[in-house]
């Protein structure tokens, strides 16, 4: 049986220097992913994102252009999408809240706001057709 807080754990007690540090940066992220009822870790493996386990084993991403720059002054927008697994090439994936400037050297940042972005979550995984809902959840 998948136990998304137990698989959580499990990453975060393997965490490095790289992925507390990032840890401290992206803090409100991961505490505002964890509101919604997710069980967020970062990951660093081919970039830093901040992931989170939704409760059928799905991942939501959190990532900018291709990664979350470690300096929080340089995120420009942030793209979230919602993926079966944690691969390169998953078999779908959609994308649930994106506010990354098209060209980050001539646009505007994006927007931040977490609220935002965590009720998009949140509307995405009681709608997506691919989420599993269980009775009772």
């Amino acid at each position: 049986m998948f136990a998304p807080a137990t698989d959580a754990a499990r990453i975060r007690a393997e965490y490095g220097p790289e992925e507390l540090r990032a840890m401290e940066v992206y803090s409100d992220t991961v505490t505002a992913l964890h509101a919604a009822g997710l069980h967020p870790y970062i990951e660093t493996r081919g970039g830093l994102a901040v992931c989170a386990f939704a409760p059928d084993g799905s991942l939501l991403v959190v990532a900018s252009h291709d990664a979350l720059p470690l300096q929080r002054a340089s995120l420009s927008g942030w793209h979230i999408t919602h993926v079966p697994e944690d691969t390169n090439c998953p078999s779908w994936r959609c994308t649930v809240y994106d506010t990354t400037p098209e060209d980050p050297d001539r646009d505007p940042p994006g927007d931040l706001d977490l609220d935002a972005a965590a009720e998009a979550v949140t509307a995405h995984l009681a709608s997506c057709p691919r989420t599993v809902h269980r009775s009772g959840e």
